[in-house]
């Protein structure tokens, strides 16, 4: 536990350092400032929670992911990486958690700093329990998106790059507004936290079982096939 922990300090000071995680914070906030003047204080937060569950969400996410892998290849640090005395498999795990926790980090300071925007430009009808449904929300689509960067990770791997992936996360990001409005976007991985979101105020999770297993199992197929990869399959 304590090698592991250390090396998730290590992959935190590499995101801290880079210019990937403040560049996708200032892209945040700003695509939140500007929306700033549209309504009342739902139709804020609510296009607010709507950008996480869909761009800010699926793309952002995977551009902080997949550096966190493909920056050893791109940067020709692999090796050297590989070299010191730990499991892959803790490598993995750490650059997954150190990546997550960032994502998570960045979307509360996005909201935090949406409600700041919203408070000083006096937006109307502001009420507590309103901000408190929306904060939930954007924390369950924060959570399926974080699972649907499984085979972001991987194809990182696989790729050796963070082209492909960042590639395959706008694919799917279209693929998500395209099968939106029809029955089958209820199937589709990317498709699921915008209607998480859109189906939010019948219920805390309003789609069905399904739904959320399928996503489940997205993410969990994609970690599991990165571990294998750096286990088994690369530099062999």
């Amino acid at each position: 536990m304590k090698t592991l922990l250390s090396v998730i300090a290590v992959e935190n000071k590499k995101l801290v350092r880079s210019y990937v995680l403040w560049g996708t914070l200032a892209l945040y906030l700003f695509v939140c400032a500007i929306r700033a003047g549209e309504g009342d204080w739902n139709t804020y937060l609510g296009n607010v929670v709507f950008m996480f569950s869909s761009v800010l969400g699926l793309v952002g996410f995977a551009v902080l992911t997949s550096w966190a892998f493909g920056r050893e290849y791109a940067d020709r640090t692999l090796k050297d990486l590989l070299a010191l005395p730990m499991s892959r498999g803790k490598v993995v795990a750490a650059k997954v958690a150190a990546s997550f926790v960032w994502c998570l980090i960045l979307t509360e300071i996005t909201f935090l700093f949406s409600l700041f925007i919203g408070l000083m430009a006096g937006i109307p009808n502001f009420s507590k329990t309103m901000v408190l449904h929306y904060f939930i929300q954007l924390l369950i689509v924060t959570a399926i998106n974080l699972l649907l960067c499984g085979p972001v990770v991987f194809l990182a791997s696989l790729s050796r790059g963070y082209l492909v992936p960042i590639t395959y996360a706008f694919a799917t990001l279209m693929v998500a507004l395209i099968a939106g409005p029809t029955e089958l976007s209820r199937y589709l991985p990317w498709g699921i936290p915008a209607l998480q979101f859109a189906g939010s105020s019948s219920a805390v999770f309003p789609l069905a079982s399904i739904s959320y297993f399928i996503v489940a199992i997205t993410g969990a197929a994609g970690f599991a096939a990165t571990w294998a990869w750096w286990r088994w399959a690369d530099h062999k």
